[in-house]
């Protein structure tokens, strides 16, 4: 069965992912979990074995308060669970071990980044990283650093992020038909018919799901291929006259973004027609919050971090009170309900008038580069 869906890839490391020894001695992280129960170590449910959870709380990273107070995490059990089956397994101290948890970790995650980036020809540097879950801002600059990823930015309510999405996604129908044959060949007219039925089927499911005819809109895609080819490519099409021309030629455009190279004297096949009935739902309006004050003021405490082999006296800040404008040099901790965001020592912040965290790692001179917040509302994150 072939449809249309969303790419999401998947890896084991999460905040319950175990650390542990190979059979040939080496560190691994996951894919193996404690999940929530009995859940890592310090949640003292049962749990015995190391998990991120324990390395980023030991490295001072998490607070030993999760949710808002609703839990207490126990610093001396993730201490005795890495000291037992890592740090004594390698013969490192238990610093070097929490730590070493951490980058295979991200080692990871990041492998993960270049599956979907570098292996498809795209370069990690050309992007900002969005940090989102639960520890996706615990971790989300140390990726980027791996990467070369220049730019961070953390969602308000990054615990959240996809559940919200749930709530706002525009409802949405992917409807496809079979049309093979030349493209230079082909029939207007015929490819016109095939989209208005689709269309026709479009408008009914969206009736069905109560959408008002004002707010259908209809997308055409056309998948193509080169002459011999068996994997095919989705592009735009338009309406009218040259609109199966034009598709054409953009076919040629995004093969060449997506494989390297075109043939633009290389007969091209018509293989399949899409069509994307969508259904807009309403949507809060989010406005710009004006740049106030570039001061966090006061840091909730003051704890020791362990970041690249040595511990710093980091500030620690509750998210919620902090004002739009306001800027940091790491090492900085941010916490909120929902996450945790580090800012590791070479970098900068700055919350930005969306209330975006955007963290920017040191240049190569190897300073801070400052970040900064714009008043203009054309540049929004969203």
């Amino acid at each position: 069965i072939v449809f249309p869906s969303i790419e999401v890839l998947t890896i084991g490391a999460g905040g319950g992912s175990l650390a542990h020894i190979d059979i040939a001695g080496s560190l691994r992280n996951g894919p193996q979990s404690a999940g929530a129960d009995p859940g890592p170590a310090c949640y003292r449910r049962g749990g015995t074995e190391p998990t991120n959870t324990d390395a980023n709380l030991w490295m001072g990273r998490l607070g030993t308060d999760l949710a808002d107070g609703e839990m207490t995490l126990d610093r001396a059990s993730s201490k005795a669970a890495i000291e037992s089956k890592v740090a004594g397994p390698l013969g490192l101290d238990i610093d070097a071990a929490a730590d070493s948890i951490i980058k295979v970790a991200n080692a990871n995650m990041a492998d993960a980044v270049r599956l979907v980036s570098i292996r498809r020809g795209l370069d990690p540097r050309d992007f900002v990283l969005i940090a989102f879950g639960g520890a996706g801002a615990l971790h989300g600059a140390d990726v980027a650093k791996e990467l070369n990823i220049p730019t961070i930015v953390v969602p308000p309510s990054p615990g959240v992020t996809s559940a919200l999405g749930c709530l706002l996604v525009d409802i949405q129908h992917d409807l496809s038909q079979m049309f093979t044959g030349s493209a230079e060949d082909a029939d207007a007219e015929a490819v016109e018919q095939h989209f208005k039925a689709l269309e026709l089927e479009g408008r009914d499911r969206l009736r069905h799901e109560k959408v008002a005819e004002a707010d259908g809109v209809f997308e055409r895609g056309i998948s193509m291929r080169y002459q011999g080819q068996w994997r095919s490519l989705q592009v735009k099409m338009g309406t009218g006259p040259h609109a199966l021309r034009e598709a054409v030629q953009l076919f040629h455009e995004e093969h060449e973004k997506q494989y390297a190279f075109r043939q633009d004297e290389t007969p091209v096949e018509i293989y399949q027609l899409h069509l994307k009935a969508l259904g807009k739902t309403p949507k809060p309006s989010f406005k710009p919050s004006p740049v106030s004050s570039k001061d966090p003021g006061e840091p909730l405490e003051v704890r020791e971090v362990y970041f690249e082999g040595k511990w710093h006296s980091t500030p620690v800040y509750q998210r919620e009170n902090l004002p739009s404008g306001a800027a940091f040099i790491g090492p900085a901790i941010l916490n909120q309900i929902d996450a945790t965001t580090v800012i590791p020592p070479g970098s900068s912040a700055v919350i930005d008038e969306w209330f975006n965290i955007r963290i920017t790692l040191s240049t190569e001179s190897g300073e801070p580069a400052l970040a900064t917040a714009s008043n203009d509302s054309t540049t929004s994150a969203n």
